[in-house]
């Protein structure tokens, strides 16, 4: 099975904002990005899809751009920053974000969501998948989910086995694919964060 895990576009907001929870709007003209991206995507997409995407309309848009039968999943949104959403990163005090820094996997000093908060929903949600596709022996070749970089962090970590705390360093791009094939227990990973189908 392949996975394509895809970053929504750009939103229409003030460069340096925090935001995760947050339901914005996208910058102007991302279609166009899209359509280059959508034949790029379903030229290498062979046999059964399966699309899912975080209900935030920055995600939802491009999954129903990209198939107007996609799902919308809860458990796809981003890490919630609690005091933190809507504010500039400039002005969230450093000792707040340096505390945050020390333990980046179980500290919310913004009082949301921990980013172990955040795998637990989502890899929870990821074995119900599996499970599900396992019980009606009926895997799909294609899995599209459109998501925030947050999700991809934590998929592309627990999936390959890499140390969660080290997943801030995976950085997918606006509207970069990601690729894994993944068979059972094994993955492998064939492209990370990468936007190359723009023309």
């Amino acid at each position: 099975m392949k996975l394509f895990l895809i970053r929504h576009p750009q939103p229409d907001i003030e460069k340096g904002l925090c935001y995760g929870a947050m339901d914005l709007d996208l910058a102007p003209a991302w279609e166009d990005d899209a359509e280059q991206l959508a034949s790029w995507l379903f030229s290498r997409v062979k046999g059964h899809c399966l699309s899912y995407h975080s209900p935030l309309q920055r995600a939802s848009k491009l999954a129903y751009f990209l198939n107007p039968e996609s799902i919308a999943e809860d458990a796809l949104k981003e890490l919630d920053f609690g005091l933190w959403e809507g504010r500039l990163w400039a002005q969230i005090d450093r000792q707040e974000i340096d505390a945050w820094s020390q333990d980046i996997v179980h500290s919310s000093p913004y009082q949301g969501e921990s980013l172990f908060q955040v795998t637990q929903r989502v890899m929870g949600w990821w074995q119900q998948q599996q499970a599900s596709f396992h019980r009606l022996d009926n895997q799909p070749d294609n899995i599209i989910l459109v998501a925030h970089s947050g999700v991809i962090k934590v998929l592309v970590s627990q999936l390959c086995g890499w140390p969660l705390a080290q997943s801030h360093l995976i950085n997918p791009g606006m509207m970069s694919v990601t690729e894994l094939s993944v068979s059972g227990d094994f993955v492998q990973l064939n492209r990370l964060g990468a936007g190359d189908w723009l023309k």
